[in-house]
């Protein structure tokens, strides 16, 4: 086993030890639903117009399904994608009793061969900033991808000086498996695409408003205003990054 192997093997059991070790209540944040925080990240995806009619879908860090659940639920032929098995475990005995998600256990650095050229696309939820090498793990979800494949994925503004003050103050969270979130800014990002050989990348940043103000009834409302002062986009909470393989 090479160094970069042993460091990998080391990342992976810090971020599955993260998710597992949490209480069910500590790990709120996972559990799918229908919160306007959750919907708005889903809408996000889907009014982009990336996702077309009988694509299939790898979602990748799926975790409990937060995400995976609502897309699957829109009509998305959607299938879960993650390190853990415990918290696909947690997924699969979450989805209403009419829907059926298949789901795959690995690491997407090293995607398992079965899967290979599979998907027409691959959305991801806040799952960037717990990768050791943002680079390698495009490469590896190219290797998932059909040609001219789409990426399409949620995750944190490393300018949001908000995202650090809730590292800090929730006692669920770590900087050790958070620290990632360094890796996601605009350079970065397209670098790391471009060089895994992806084309057309866009990243725009939106929002501002954590899970608990933004599920208030005036959460809606204030973020529409705040989406509209173009000037407060560099400090934006979230970003929606896309691409497509050459």
């Amino acid at each position: 086993m090479n160094n970069d192997d042993s460091c990998q093997q080391k990342h992976n059991l810090v971020q599955r030890d993260y998710y597992e070790s949490r209480t069910q209540q500590q790990n709120w944040r996972g559990q799918p639903g229908n919160s306007n925080y959750i919907v708005s990240h889903v809408r996000r995806v889907l009014d982009s117009n990336l996702l077309l009619k009988g694509d299939k879908v790898l979602d990748v860090g799926c975790g409990m399904g937060k995400f995976t659940i609502p897309l699957r639920c829109e009509g998305v032929d959607i299938e879960g994608f993650d390190l853990s098995p415990y918290l696909l475990e947690k997924l699969v005995s979450a989805c209403p009793e009419a829907i059926d998600i298949a789901t795959h256990c690995g690491d997407i650095l090293t995607p398992p061969a079965s899967l290979h050229g599979q998907f027409d696309a691959m959305t991801g939820f806040f799952m960037l900033h717990h990768l050791i090498d943002i680079k390698s793990a495009f490469i590896g979800m190219k290797q998932v991808l059909k040609p001219e494949g789409r990426l399409l994925f949620v995750d944190v503004n490393p300018f949001c000086p908000f995202y650090y003050l809730q590292i800090s103050l929730s006692p669920s969270m770590r900087w050790k498996a958070e620290k990632g979130i360094l890796n996601l800014t605009d350079a970065k990002l397209t670098a790391a695409l471009t060089a895994a050989g992806f084309q057309d990348i866009a990243i725009d940043n939106y929002g501002i408003l954590p899970p608990p103000l933004k599920n208030l009834q005036a959460g809606n409302w204030f973020e529409k205003q705040f989406d509209r002062i173009g000037i407060l986009k560099p400090v934006a909470a979230f970003k929606f990054i896309s691409a497509k393989a050459t």
